[in-house]
This record gives C-alpha cells, sequence and structure tokens, in this order.
C-alpha cells in the first residue's frame, strides 16, 4: 500500500479550475501602524466554504475544488517560478517545494490573499458580516511550467470570469434570484 506522502504529484491543479480557499497559508498578516506590528488573523469562514463549494456544483463547466492558498511576498522566487532573471534555484528544487506545499493541501499560489483575508476579516468584525473568502483560477498547472500556453488575452478574460461567475450565482441564490436572461458572464446554465 503505497501512503499518500509517497505518491508522486504528477500535477498541480487542472488550469482554469475554480480554488475556494480554505486556509491562507501565511496564518497571520502583519503590518506596522505607528511604529507597532499589528497582526490580524487571516482565517476564512469555514461554513461559506462549504457554501460555495455546494454552489459550484450547479454550475456546469466550472471545475472547483477548496484547498489553501499559499501566499507569498512576490510573484516570482517566492512561487518558485523559473521564468525570471537571477533564479537562483533549480527546477527539481522548485518541483520538491511545490510538492511539499501540495502536500500540505495547498492549491493555489498568489501574492494577496493573507492581506486581503485580513482585510475582510476587520471588516467582518466592524460590521458583523461575513465576508471572509478568497476564490481564485488556477491559471495553470504549476508542475508544468510557469507560462500560459494558449492565446493569454483570451485566456486571462475567461479565467477572471470564473470565480465572478461563482460568487454571482451564490448572490443570486442567497436572493432568491434568477440567472438573468442572455448574461451570459453570470449564466449558471
Amino acid at each position: 500500500m503505497i501512503s499518500a506522502s509517497q505518491k508522486q504529484v504528477k500535477h498541480w491543479i487542472e488550469a482554469r479550475s475554480v480554488v475556494i480557499t480554505d486556509v491562507a497559508v501565511d496564518s497571520s498578516f502583519q503590518l506596522v501602524v505607528l511604529g507597532d506590528v499589528v497582526v490580524r488573523s487571516t482565517e476564512l469562514d469555514k461554513d461559506l466554504v462549504g457554501e460555495l463549494l455546494a454552489c459550484s456544483k450547479e454550475i456546469p463547466d466550472l471545475p472547483t475544488l477548496v484547498g489553501h492558498t499559499m501566499c507569498t511576498y512576490d510573484f516570482y522566487k517566492g512561487q518558485g517560478r523559473l521564468d525570471r532573471a537571477l533564479c537562483s534555484f533549480s527546477s527539481g528544487k522548485k518541483r520538491e517545494y511545490l510538492k511539499r506545499a501540495y502536500d500540505t493541501g495547498t492549491r493555489n499560489t498568489e501574492t494577496e490573499s493573507s492581506a486581503f483575508a485580513a482585510l475582510c476579516g476587520l471588516c467582518g468584525q466592524c460590521f458583523k458580516a461575513r465576508v471572509r473568502e478568497v476564490v481564485c483560477t488556477a491559471l495553470l498547472d504549476r508542475l508544468e511550467g510557469d507560462q500560459i500556453r494558449a492565446p493569454r488575452e483570451e485566456v486571462l478574460r475567461e479565467y477572471q470570469q470564473r470565480p465572478q461567475r461563482l460568487i454571482a450565482a451564490f448572490v443570486r441564490k442567497h436572493l432568491g434570484l434568477s440567472s438573468p436572461v442572455g448574461n451570459t458572464l453570470f449564466s449558471t446554465n
């Protein structure tokens, strides 16, 4: 029997998949306010994660999964990218790094999730609102490379609409509204 840790991760996740973040891997967001370090929680709303995942099942052709989002301090080295000058690690080290992240539940990487989660949490505390969630589209399989291979403008336009479709469907469901007729961006069918 092969344990989960012995399995070879061959793919990160399928490009175009929508990732609903259950945990921002940075456990806190730190900023300096008037010379003092202030720590804000990046914890997300577990109930909202489940509701969004359930809502995604009603939208055709919207592969969706729940996973951790690893927030990094920069777009290149922090995410293990090899496509820029002054790269200080090998593709083998990159694969090893991404495999470790994958084994901990990470399915998405980006640079804003901890700040966004912390800000939403602060707003939620102030207004007693449920506003803590990060939803992204995976641009590519990180183990296959660092660049989109399809026509970039077309892909980016379609990919940016995927989380919007999910959030719009979720809002409509909670407001008791049906899909707008003729609006393909926010249509669930």
